[in-house]
């Protein structure tokens, strides 16, 4: 009877642990294991910055005040001085052109449009914190996987050129 007892008890404890678990939001997880595709869909980011590495960072901040930053790296295409607005590469949704104002002069970014790395806040280079690879660059669709913290990142990125 003791054994019939402690069964029973052992699996209302387990099935009490996994109806809770069931109910809890996703955001009370401290640590994702993938990125959340909501936070990287924003059709304007607050700004784009060129990695030591040579690859562009374009970082979301939302409009609510939400602390989190948001972070996508992309390999770059194609840089050229100036202004270039009918660059065919405009109408190509494998790409993303960005203009920016350099120091001597207006630069033109050409970068491939799915980002090769995702990730949340930023260190003191700009690139980001937590991060997830998808090594396809096919977009946030579940392949993505956790890759190292900030310091092995910055060594791993920069192989990647």
């Amino acid at each position: 009877m003791k054994t019939k007892s402690l069964f029973s008890n052992m699996v209302m404890t387990i099935g009490g642990a996994v109806a809770l678990l069931t109910f809890l939001p996703s955001d009370s997880w401290a640590c994702h294991d993938y990125p959340n595709p909501i936070a990287f869909q924003h059709p304007l980011s607050n700004e784009s910055d060129l990695l030591p590495n040579g690859m562009m960072a374009i970082v979301y901040q939302h409009e609510q005040g939400e602390q989190v930053i948001h972070v996508t790296v992309h390999r770059i295409h194609m840089i050229m001085a100036g202004h270039h607005p009918h660059l065919p590469e405009r109408r190509d949704p494998k790409y993303i052109v960005l203009q920016t104002d350099g120091t001597i002069s207006s630069m033109t970014y050409v970068i491939i449009a799915n980002a090769l790395y995702y990730g949340t806040g930023r260190d003191s280079l700009g690139f980001p914190t937590k991060t997830w690879i998808d090594s396809n660059e096919d977009g946030l669709n579940g392949n993505e996987r956790a890759t190292f913290q900030t310091a092995k990142l910055q060594e791993k990125m920069a192989s990647v050129r």
